[in-house]
């Protein structure tokens, strides 16, 4: 389980990776998105949203919510950041809300991570940082699809091998992929040291 101070680290690093945006905007494979990387799949999940007029505080009804998805969806222009979209969107998403979702992503991906790695709980918190930090840039499908090599290493606690095995390409940074390694390495460090 993750202490507080973790929780915390994890999502000041998903913000700085992720960015928080308040307004719907489409990734950079054409998705649309709120928040900290809160994926939009369709429609039916953007009317679930809980929304407000920017302007005025009203919550937002369906049909404004229809509105601002529709008019963001069609705008997909490669290597646009997120703030491009603000001119589209009549709505926002509260602070509060976005932190709601963060803590119920974090959740999810956490119980998602035990499921495929039974030891998580018990591994140190540098590599449990970094296994989050990819499901929830990768879903679990593709952190377990694509990342056999990974997977392998990190169930034989080899987190040296593993660090080796996370880099994600592109559209994911340098630096992303950089701290995800470090995370893994100063596990291997730590494991070293503590052997001794």
């Amino acid at each position: 389980m993750l202490t507080e101070e973790e929780k915390k680290t994890l999502r000041k690093n998903l913000i700085r990776y992720e960015g928080n945006v308040p307004h719907m905007y489409l990734d950079t494979e054409g998705h649309v998105t709120i928040g900290v990387g809160h994926l939009v799949r369709n429609l039916t999940v953007a009317l679930k949203l809980n929304l407000v007029v920017g302007k005025t505080g009203a919550i937002a009804t369906k049909e404004q919510i229809t509105a601002d998805y529709e008019a963001v969806k069609k705008q997909w222009k490669a290597d646009t950041a997120a703030p491009y979209y603000k001119k589209y969107t009549q709505l926002i998403m509260k602070e509060v809300e976005v932190k709601r979702l963060t803590n119920k992503h974090i959740k999810n991906f956490n119980d998602e991570l035990k499921r495929l790695f039974p030891d998580f709980d018990g591994y140190p918190a540098e590599v449990r940082l970094a296994l989050l930090d990819m499901i929830f840039n990768l879903g679990m499908t593709k952190l377990r699809d694509l990342f056999p090599k990974l997977n392998k290493a990190v169930k034989a606690k080899k987190w040296a091998e593993a660090a080796a095995e996370s880099r994600r390409k592109f559209p994911v940074s340098d630096a992303r992929n950089k701290y995800v390694r470090a995370l893994f390495e100063d596990a291997a460090k730590a494991e070293i040291k503590n052997s001794k």
